[in-house]
């Protein structure tokens, strides 16, 4: 099975077959938001053998991507997706390069979780099958349950809780990282655009110019926000013990500041993906 996670700024893929789920494996397509930055030149972005940076319209990245598990020519692909174009690009190279391959794009329903949220058929894939892994994650046999409060630092910074029961409950939603430092480039005249490498997790203060200044205070909106985040979740008497999951790209930068008990997991939405498809292993649909 191929699992794959479909953001606002990227795509990550892995592939299990057996009973275990190893990362080290992980392949990458990453962009930049769609932003008019006022013709400002895009930072030079950090890549790696695993990873392309490109458009989310690139047909060619996305065949790039598929070329990687060709040579499962049955595969059934779990997608979690919010950028349906992103989606519709995936689909087309799968189809022209694994045309015996079958598409399983998961839905809201498809989570075997209750969802305390308005609409939950707008609610961020992502957010939910964070939210449910995490959940589960940390439950111990025999023991009460804990409710959860998760951290996504992605294009978005979410910060989402659930309850003592398992049921998702909705949370926050803030720019992230890399939308913070293109919203600065484009909402300005003069301040550059950071990459978000740029940004590391414990930047100098006081700035001795505008991109360490820029650096100072990004970090302090997305630390500070999930810290502040978390705080009020726990001034309440059902979230006073739940335990923090930090995930995301930028979970690093967040990690250090969020109080304890709080634990930092890597891909979280595609350890979801793997529950799921365990859980739906040798059936018919879903």
């Amino acid at each position: 099975m191929i699992l794959v996670d479909i953001g606002n700024s990227g795509v990550r893929t892995v592939r299990f077959d057996d009973d275990s789920l190893s990362m080290d494996h992980v392949y990458r397509l990453s962009w930049n938001a769609n932003l008019n930055s006022r013709g400002k030149s895009e930072p030079k972005q950090e890549s790696h053998s695993n990873q392309r940076w490109c458009t989310s319209l690139d047909s060619s990245a996305f065949d790039w991507l598929v070329s990687h598990y060709v040579s499962v020519p049955t595969a059934t692909w779990w997608i979690s997706s919010v950028q349906q174009a992103a989606f519709l690009q995936l689909e087309k190279a799968i189809e022209k390069q694994s045309p015996r391959s079958s598409i399983r794009k998961v839905t809201f329903d498809n989570i075997p979780m209750k969802k305390a949220v308005d609409f939950p058929e707008r609610t961020g894939m992502d957010r939910m099958l964070s939210a449910w892994e995490a959940w589960m994650s940390i439950q111990q046999p025999n023991t009460l349950t804990i409710p959860v409060i998760v951290a996504q630092a992605g294009t978005a910074l979410t910060v989402d809780c659930v309850s003592r029961d398992g049921t998702y409950q909705g949370g926050a939603i803030m720019p992230g990282l890399g939308l913070s430092l293109q919203l600065l480039a484009a909402g300005t005249d003069q301040l550059p655009w950071l990459g978000n490498h740029q940004v590391t997790a414990d930047p100098p203060l006081p700035g001795k110019d505008t991109s360490q200044a820029i650096a100072a205070g990004v970090h302090a909106a997305l630390a500070g926000g999930a810290r502040f985040l978390v705080d009020r979740y726990r001034s309440k008497a059902e979230w006073k013990n739940a335990t923090v999951v930090v995930t995301g790209g930028d979970a690093s930068i967040l990690s250090r500041y969020v109080p304890p008990p709080a634990r930092c997991v890597d891909h979280l939405v595609l350890r979801a993906l793997y529950r799921l498809a365990k859980l739906n292993q040798g059936t018919n649909g879903y």
